[in-house]
């Protein structure tokens, strides 16, 4: 037998990675150590599956006593701090806790994951769940990756494949992490283990909150994109949809990049189309019939017709009931009436021949029959007995003085010339004032005949009368300001009435309207809801009509730039408050015009955001970006690639996120509440990680963590 001298000091032998200059005697017989066993990738599959297992049979199985356990070594443990801090605080020395406040031996407590592991070590199972190859890093990383794994799955049936193979697949990649961190800094490998589900979580709401913001920018985009889709535009773009100008401006220099040109184009036209959709909707629910012409000629009509007929209908009433106040037996003396029509007819002596051309003969023919009627028929008296001529009146009766007239002939008489003067025919000609001034004398002979009508009625001759006794003289003044304020107004409309084209006729109205309501109020009195929803169809139809030099040969090009500046100069003095007014659904109606300018002013906004209104961006762009591409052919082809690849990247940016609605409305979505499940397979991962690497504050941490959470799900 051979020996090597060796250091007698070392009490055993060193193993092969012992520091030099420690020795001890050693048989050179003896046979040599084994080396290392080599691992290979199978073995470290085997490391991945039993760490699967241990998750999945012990750690996920343990959980619900391991959770317990957890309760109460917390709750013993703060008794027995409160223990030594109580007595140290009366005796001034520090004791040792109770030995009930020490935590719970985990191997003997059955159903805690440390007493599965146990009872499968110990019945021969442990291979299951133990690493094959602790010495290899690669399976103790592996063998970490697939607890976390197996601990992730959550046991319930309302979990579905995708949902469980998402759980199991973040497990891994946090016990992966874990794993490859804790070769390193230990102390580190349970924060580590966290990462990726924060880093899951804190993804996308970092790419929301740098779009639109907090919890107030998402509200506020929410509402843009409502807003925008009331306007007419369902697939806004993230700068449109949030109102950020940084991807507004974005949006707008990619607009010029070759080969996401169409895209910009696309999208645009888009949201043209769904604004004039939404525009001719609104227009459509007005009225079927629009159009200058169509609104030119119902205006026209409803005012030499309609108004008229409805004024001298209601004029009618009023005078009916004044003289069945006054009585059919009343008779009256039409002085005034007679005076003036008789001054108005009467020839000159001087001049004879040319008072006689300017004299009026239908005015000359009415002095003439009403001298006649007024008269009655006279009675000459005998000449012998100097008696005096007596009047017969039209009854029969016969009368010292000239009987007059019945009242109700007087008021129809007044009737017939008011309908005269307020014709379309003569209104605003000489011979339309005559007739005016001939109703006015009328209305004097008629208000001295009410008032002698009320005073024969009560039998009063002198002094006031009292209200209820002057029913008469008041149903006639009410008839008098009903008949005045209807004639000012056709007075005030008779220039549109009598616009030579139904064209002249609707624009004057509807460029009144953007200096005022004034014109268009006395227009909606005068004329039917019909024939206002006619109008108000064509003021919005051709509200958004794009200018000439922007029209196409059809001429239906829409501009959003047009329909706001019209909608502004229609609502800068009250015009557009007023179009609606009294119409049937008039308040809707006005509400969806005014979301339909909202969205275009969005629109306007965005558009602005780094533009370049005469063009020029687009060319140097285009130009530039070709001539690298085409001149790198022969020149550096490397960057010619280069150049078309940040074209197609920039494309694809375009087309998958910007102007893509599905990420437009994901950036505006609420944060979603997590489910029970995702939930449960946090908290699995969470525990596991804290005991994987025995951290007591981790876990502790992770308790009270678990505790919140119970807290707050109580609570809601």
């Amino acid at each position: 037998m051979g020996y090597t001298l060796l250091d007698d000091d070392a009490p055993a032998p060193a193993p092969a990675s012992a520091p030099k200059g420690r020795y001890t005697l050693l048989d050179d017989d003896a046979p040599p150590r084994p080396a290392p066993k080599s691992v290979g990738t199978i073995d470290r599959v085997r490391a991945a599956a039993s760490g699967i297992n241990r998750g999945f049979i012990s750690d996920l199985a343990g959980l619900p006593v391991d959770t317990a356990a957890n309760l109460v070594d917390l709750a013993k443990a703060a008794v027995g701090f409160t223990y030594n801090e109580g007595k140290q605080l009366v005796t001034g020395k520090r004791s040792v806790p109770p030995e009930w406040t020490e935590p719970y031996d985990r191997t003997r407590v059955p159903g805690t994951s440390a007493w599965i592991e146990a009872q499968l070590n110990a019945g021969g199972l442990g291979a299951a769940i133990n690493n094959p190859n602790p010495q290899d890093t690669a399976s103790r990383i592996l063998h970490t990756g697939g607890r976390f794994a197996g601990a992730s799955v959550v046991p319930s049936a309302a979990v579905g494949g995708k949902a469980q193979l998402a759980n199991v697949g973040m497990g891994a990649v946090s016990g992966l992490t874990s794993g490859s961190v804790g070769e390193v800094a230990p102390e580190w490998a349970g924060l580590a283990g966290m990462l990726p589900s924060a880093a899951a979580a804190a993804g996308p709401a970092g790419v929301r909150r740098a779009v639109r913001g907090g919890e107030a920018g998402r509200r506020k985009m929410e509402q843009r994109i409502q807003d925008l889709k009331e306007g007419g535009i369902d697939a806004p773009s993230v700068g449109l949809a949030s109102g950020n100008h940084l991807v507004m401006g974005l949006e707008n220099l990619l607009s010029h990049t070759p080969g996401s040109v169409g895209l910009y184009k696309g999208a645009k036209e888009g949201n043209l189309a769904g604004m004039k959709a939404k525009t001719d909707a609104l227009r459509d629910a007005l009225s079927a019939e629009f159009g200058p012409v169509v609104a030119g000629e119902a205006i026209q009509a409803a005012l030499k017709d309609g108004f008229r007929n409805r004024v001298n209908s209601t004029t009618r009433k009023l005078n009916d009931q004044v003289a069945d106040r006054v009585g059919p037996n009343f008779y009256t003396f039409p002085e005034n009436a007679l005076d003036v029509a008789r001054g108005m007819s009467a020839i000159n002596p001087a001049a004879p021949a040319t008072s006689a051309a300017l004299r009026n003969n239908r005015i000359a023919g009415i002095a003439d029959d009403l001298g006649r009627d007024v008269m009655g028929t006279p009675l000459p008296g005998n000449p012998l007995m100097n008696s005096p001529t007596r009047y017969r009146r039209a009854d029969g009766q016969v009368m010292d003085e000239p009987p007059g007239i019945p009242f109700q002939t007087l008021k129809n008489l007044r009737t017939s010339i008011g309908e005269e003067a307020s014709s379309s025919a003569i209104m605003g000609t000489p011979e339309g004032a005559q007739f005016k001034r001939l109703y006015g004398a009328m209305s004097q002979d008629m208000r001295q005949a009410v008032g002698a009508a009320d005073r024969q009625r009560a039998s009063v001759d002198i002094g006031p009368l009292l209200p209820e006794q002057l029913q008469a003289s008041m149903g006639l003044d009410r008839a008098n300001r009903f008949y005045n304020r209807a004639s000012t107004r056709a007075e005030d409309l008779d220039g549109i009435a009598n616009r030579s084209t139904p064209e002249g006729a609707y624009g004057a109205v509807a460029s009144s309207l953007n200096s005022g309501p004034t014109l268009y109020s006395k227009l909606r009195g005068a004329v039917d809801p019909a024939t206002r929803q006619k109008l108000a169809a064509t003021i919005i139809d051709e509200m958004g009509a794009a200018k000439p030099g922007q029209q196409t040969a059809d001429g239906d090009a829409w501009s959003p730039q047009t329909f706001l500046t019209n909608y502004a100069k229609l609502n800068q003095n009250g015009g557009g408050k007023e179009l609606f007014k009294r119409m049937p659904g008039g308040e809707k109606h006005a509400n969806d015009l005014a979301k339909i300018a909202k969205t275009a002013e969005m629109l306007g906004d965005a558009s602005k955001v780094w533009s370049n209104p005469s063009g020029t961006n687009a060319a140097y762009v285009a130009t530039g970006t070709f001539g690298a591409i085409g001149g790198g052919k022969f020149l550096a082809p490397f960057m010619a690639a280069k150049a078309a690849a940040g074209l197609l990247a920039v494309n694809q940016a375009s087309k998958r996120l910007l102007l893509n609605p599905r990420f437009t409305h994901w950036l505006a979505q609420a944060p979603k509440q997590r489910s029970q499940a995702q939930m449960q397979s946090h908290l699995q991962r969470l525990t596991a990680n804290a005991k994987m690497w025995g951290d007591k504050q981790l876990q502790q941490d992770v308790q009270a963590y678990v505790e919140a959470l119970q807290e707050e799900q109580a609570e809601d």
